[in-house]
């Protein structure tokens, strides 16, 4: 079969960032082991034909019908891969779904089949509520950075002295997330999932004890720097106390 990114420079070239968003990830040791996913939505850059290509897949049911995701395409990695396996052969931890007739379901169309990451139902209710049209390549992605974590840990998982201590420590890295981090737990939510979408559908970013860190970009390096500059200030903090 064909790959999809086959003549399709302004495709390759984003999936080529967000290959890059991935490796800079897995170097630095935000999303070690099995873990961490990055999910993109890809639309806009899909070929013209993209509504005819057979599916790949059955359809798997979202759970709700999304009327926003109407003729949408997303990019997503696989369940059960390290982020440097995929940075490592991309379209082999890859997928390409396309959201069906009725909004509620999926399929994959290219290039591979791969087991779906737990996250992707919760993040296409996030694109569900997400419909700023200035925005065509927004990337969404799980990680688990240490030293967020332990600081977090430390602070009670509490985001406004996270903001507060970062800003004394270094004003210059606060600015990419000061107005969008808060922290909500998984165990005991019954409305995480809907928080969360929420949260990130309006840009800010979210810290789960135990469960890692949702950050969400306009694009795959955007998304990204967001965990750099977070687990940067969580360094510096968790050497004061």
């Amino acid at each position: 079969m064909t790959s999809i990114l086959y003549k399709n420079n302004h495709l390759a070239k984003l999936i080529s960032k967000f290959v890059d968003a991935a490796r800079d990830i897995s170097t630095n040791r935000y999303a070690e082991g099995r873990c961490g996913s990055m999910i993109l939505d890809v639309t806009s850059f899909m070929p013209k034909d993209s509504a005819d290509k057979v599916a790949i897949s059955p359809e798997y049911p979202i759970g709700e019908t999304m009327p926003n995701l109407k003729h949408r395409y997303f990019y997503t990695t696989a369940a059960k891969c390290s982020l440097e396996q995929y940075s490592r052969t991309p379209m082999e931890y890859s997928s390409i779904i396309r959201i069906t007739e009725s909004c509620d379901a999926y399929e994959a169309i290219a290039d591979n089949l791969v087991k779906f990451p737990d996250d992707l139902t919760l993040a296409l209710q996030a694109y569900n509520m997400h419909t700023d049209p200035k925005l065509q390549s927004i990337c969404l992605i799980h990680t688990y950075p240490l030293d967020l974590t332990i600081t977090m840990m430390k602070l009670g998982n509490d985001t406004k002295k996270f903001i507060e201590l970062g800003q004394e420590l270094s004003p210059d890295q606060v600015w990419t997330f000061k107005k969008g981090f808060i922290s909500i737990p998984k165990d005991g939510n019954p409305e995480f999932m809907q928080q969360v979408s929420e949260a990130l559908s309006n840009k800010i970013n979210v810290f789960v004890p135990k469960h890692g860190l949702f950050t969400f970009g306009v694009d795959p390096l955007a998304a990204s720097d967001k965990i750099c500059a977070l687990n940067h200030i969580a360094k510096l903090i968790n050497k004061t106390m």
